[in-house]
């Protein structure tokens, strides 16, 4: 729920949705009624009709959900027609389970960037199990997988942003569903 003030505050009316209660009571707790409503729901499988929205924002979840494509596909399905989708995430190629930034800027890459797969340990997260990472793990979603779910989803891409950062630690896309 962290940037459903910011949108409230652009005039958009929220729907918030979450697969996690806990999470979900966390956003109440940060945007109080801000939001229109939070709903409790998995991302691939959305309770609401076709084509009930505007927009979709998705900002920083397609390392936590394990078939982003399938997710892509119903934030697809709920869009009206000329509805934009906005994807903000962790930029695949820089930061994932197979690459890490040093504090001198240099990167270092490991093997298994193609490879989509649920990642507990990692060299770029260190190789113990500690932390968040450790626990629930990340998905490892290559720059190309990314793409083509939005593409495979019917979206039409009509804008990428990196971060301004050496080497961009984030990565934006903007789409439209034109059919």
């Amino acid at each position: 729920g962290r940037f459903i003030s910011l949108l409230v505050d652009a005039g958009w009316s929220v729907v918030g949705v979450d697969l996690s209660a806990d999470q979900l009571r966390v956003a109440r707790g940060n945007v109080g009624r801000a939001a229109e409503e939070l709903v409790q729901a998995d991302a691939a499988a959305l309770p609401f009709d076709d084509a009930s929205f505007d927009a979709v924002v998705s900002v920083l979840v397609h390392t936590d959900i394990d078939r982003y494509d399938l997710a892509l596909a119903e934030a697809a399905r709920v869009l009206r027609r000329g509805g934009r989708f906005v994807h903000v995430g962790t930029h695949p190629c820089f930061v994932s389970p197979v690459a890490r930034s040093s504090e001198d800027g240099t990167l270092q890459l490991f093997e298994g960037y193609h490879q989509q797969r649920l990642v507990f340990e990692s060299p770029a997260f260190g190789l113990g199990t500690e932390g968040i990472r450790g626990r629930a793990g990340t998905w490892q979603v290559p720059l190309a997988a990314l793409l083509n779910a939005v593409a495979g989803a019917g979206l039409r891409l009509e804008r990428a942003l990196e971060s301004a950062d050496d080497p961009p630690g984030m990565l934006a896309l903007a789409a439209v569903r034109d059919r």
